[in-house]
């Protein structure tokens, strides 16, 4: 079999027609539609079938979609360790970026970096000048308030509750895939999923939220992220029945410098932005 060939049924998947697919991939609609009979000779098994709607996958087919999008995520997961990308992508950007302008054209000499990582920045140390955290703390030139509580639960693909069926409760996680932090970072309330105890089996790790969050779209398995991430995702549904949990995100700034234009600019960007997304964020 020719790995290549899933690349043109996960484009018939994705776009439920030759000729989209085909236009997706570059190649003529006879090209799309050569490769997807060579992989099911290969197969030896019908993967879609041809109706007025459109193509369905066949049983087969969901099989071999969700074996091409665990390679389609593993490659990209692949792709950002070897660029380096990895730790360094900013979470939440699609709530931040949108109001960027106005702050800047408000505050022109503001230079903002923004960084997204698992790491905790040395504030004492002016390593940042503003964090978001879920934990509060303890160090004395350090001040920090409560902004808003980030809701967080379990999700899967429906395709993979469909071949797996939904877990009944955290502690019967037999026969089921979990995808986790690599280190012990992850939504906290959910610890318990890396407890061989459970049942589960670790498929995948990522340091990163988005990774786990595609994964779980490619049919991977049950991953473990908040709200706002997972909630956008029209093929993952919450797995309800291994609850909701929740964590405080606190602003964290220097008692030297959070009095300066800048720093009180960037809080209040920040506070704002918190509240016009408060219930994408609280789940």
């Amino acid at each position: 079999m020719d790995w290549n060939d899933l690349r043109y049924l996960l484009a018939v998947h994705r776009h439920g027609s030759l000729a989209r697919a085909a236009k997706e991939l570059k190649v003529t609609k006879a090209t799309a539609s050569r490769r997807l009979a060579a992989l099911e000779a290969a197969l030896a098994t019908p993967l879609v079938q041809r109706k007025p709607a459109g193509l369905v996958l066949t049983a087969a087919g969901r099989e071999a979609i969700a074996a091409a999008e665990g390679v389609d995520a593993a490659l990209g997961s692949l792709q950002a360790r070897l660029s380096g990308a990895g730790d360094a992508r900013p979470r939440g950007t699609r709530f931040v970026i949108p109001g960027l302008p106005d702050l800047t054209k408000r505050y022109p000499e503001l230079d903002v970096q923004l960084v997204g990582t698992n790491q905790i920045l040395n504030l004492a140390q002016r390593e940042a000048d503003v964090a978001i955290r879920n934990v509060r703390p303890k160090h004395r030139s350090l001040a920090a308030r409560k902004v808003c509580v980030l809701g967080g639960c379990v999700y899967a693909s429906k395709l993979y509750l469909e071949r797996r069926g939904t877990p009944r409760s955290p502690a019967a996680l037999e026969g089921h895939d979990v995808l986790v932090y690599e280190t012990l970072g992850g939504m906290p309330g959910f610890e318990w999923m890396r407890d061989p105890a459970r049942g589960g089996r670790i498929a995948f790790r990522a340091n990163d939220p988005e990774a786990l969050v595609g994964a779980a779209t490619a049919g991977l398995g049950l991953c473990a992220v908040p709200c706002l991430l997972g909630d956008r995702e029209p093929s993952l549904v919450r797995v309800e029945t291994l609850g909701f949990a929740t964590c405080d995100l606190f602003l964290v700034t220097h008692t030297e410098t959070n009095k300066t234009p800048a720093v009180r600019a960037v809080t209040e960007f920040i506070g704002a932005m918190v509240d016009r997304n408060r219930a994408a964020i609280e789940g």
